[in-house]
């Protein structure tokens, strides 16, 4: 774990705390209270302004390779655990995950810092199998009801976002693409399986104000931008069957960035609104910054230039409505010194907050690199994954396959292969490293019993994680604890 860094003094700390004292802010979801609702640019309850400040509750119920320290995309990493170690492991392994990893003293820690909502992203798979589409799970939907219960019980939110849908609505192993197969896109079927699940998501909470809304796709990527939007149509069309009243949040193509993408149809609908993604790392500039404000290559970065890094995301004159700007974040294994990184979000998060929008920074808990917590040094599952055969083996494989991709890299160069395939080629050769050594590090698991493999799952516990308290001053100045 890096460690804790007093967050840099400036005077946005008093510009900040400004925003959040004159803000007109709603009353937390409880019994009696509506469901909140898009007026204009704002989302309201009754009549009042609420300001919506969160995090994503990723790991839980949408389990990316970073989060967890084993590589490949979460339905590949359950399938080999199953395979390599047997059902008794995997069982107890992943039962103790979902048991341990968001419980009651995890959303009581963020009402008490003045959050007020979460982002559930969640995987398809936990509430329907492929080999039974539309027979729902309910053991699926039990995680749901808690999450919803939880929140309730402490006054937060919760926006619904399916992250990785049926044939996987993106090419990245986060919204289930093993290989980089986007076949949502592709076959008539899985849309229709995702909005048949969107439908009993809409049927079972339609009346719940906890659930602030439903955020129909994570991070699309398609080149056909016509069949987004008659996807997102047919979607709206059938959730409004059975829930008129929820806000529906829409992410734009290429994985949130592109506003032009979401068609102006779309909103006729006064209670759908756009989501952006804004991960200022994607900038040629600022991620090499060694000092906040600074200048790269004669270019300055600073508060104004970071509002810029916005452009083409959002486009509030031609979709008046509310904004939720749903990720956003910082990570400990990217070279930019943290305390930088700490600096220019705070200012990041400060433009939100200066433009009304609704925010969740990605994520609240994973083992070592965003989240604001992370399991102990001395949790079992940290010493297993931190131990020299899994470091040494994955440095080696790491060693291996930098070259081979730089080579390929340099022999595209100067071609007429289309950039975007370029980078794609480039994503793909990780995950074919990633099968062999996520068997490689799952057969130095055999021989634990299920105990022992229940008691590493626990290691994402709240009561096992540090708190990452730079990470969480860099929001403080937004929120009021409670």
């Amino acid at each position: 774990m890096m460690n804790r860094r007093a967050f840099l003094g400036t005077t946005l700390g008093a510009t900040a705390a400004s925003f959040g004292a004159r803000q007109a802010v709603g009353e937390p979801p409880g019994p009696g209270r509506p469901i909140l609702q898009a007026s204009g640019r704002q989302v309201l309850e009754r009549d009042r302004p609420v300001r919506l400040r969160g995090v994503n509750l990723g790991g839980w119920m949408l389990i990316e390779d970073y989060m967890i320290g084993l590589p490949w995309t979460e339905w590949k990493i359950r399938e080999q655990f199953r395979r390599v170690l047997g059902d008794a492991a995997a069982d107890a392994f992943f039962g103790a995950w979902a048991e341990s990893y968001v419980t009651d003293a995890d959303v009581a820690f963020l009402a008490r810092q003045g959050f007020t909502f979460v982002r559930l992203p969640f995987n398809y798979r936990h509430l329907e199998s492929d080999l039974a589409p539309g027979k729902w799970r309910e053991e699926g939907f039990r995680l749901l009801d808690r999450a919803v219960s939880l929140c309730r019980a402490h006054g937060l939110w919760v926006m619904l976002d399916l992250h990785a849908a049926a044939g996987a609505q993106a090419r990245d192993q986060n919204a289930g693409s093993a290989y980089g197969e986007t076949y949502f896109w592709q076959q008539r079927g899985f849309m229709d399986r995702t909005t048949a699940l969107w439908v009993e998501i809409a049927r079972r909470y339609r009346d719940d104000p906890t659930v602030l809304g439903y955020n129909v796709l994570g991070e699309p990527v398609t080149d056909d931008v016509a069949l987004l939007n008659d996807y997102y149509r047919s979607a709206i069309r059938a959730i409004r069957a059975v829930d008129p009243a929820h806000l529906i949040v829409l992410d734009a193509n290429r994985w949130a960035k592109d506003v032009t993408s979401l068609h102006e149809g779309l909103f006729e609908d006064p209670q759908v609104v756009p989501a952006l993604h804004h991960y200022y790392f994607d900038d040629a500039f600022f991620p090499r910054l060694t000092q906040y404000p600074g200048t790269v290559d004669g270019r300055v970065c600073d508060r104004e230039a970071l509002v810029r890094t916005l452009d083409g995301k959002h486009d509030q004159q031609r979709i008046a409505r509310p904004v939720f700007a749903a990720e956003f974040g910082v990570t400990r294994s990217h070279p930019q010194p943290f305390p930088v990184q700490i600096a220019i979000t705070r200012d990041l998060v400060s433009i939100f907050e200066e433009k009304g929008w609704g925010w969740a920074l990605w994520c609240y808990k994973d083992l070592r690199h965003m989240g604001l917590l992370t399991p102990r040094l001395d949790t079992p599952w940290r010493r297993f994954v931190d131990s020299a055969p899994i470091v040494d083996f994955l440095a080696r494989y790491d060693a291996l396959e930098k070259p081979f991709a730089d080579a390929v890299g340099k022999l595209l160069q100067g071609t007429d292969v289309e950039p975007d395939t370029r980078e794609q080629w480039a994503r793909e050769v990780r995950r074919d490293f990633d099968a062999p050594a996520l068997d490689f590090v799952l057969r130095r698991l055999k021989g634990r019993s299920p105990d022992e493999l229940a008691a590493m799952a626990r290691s994402f516990a709240f009561e096992s994680c540090d708190v990452h308290e730079d990470q969480l001053g860099m929001l403080q100045p937004f929120l009021k604890p409670a």
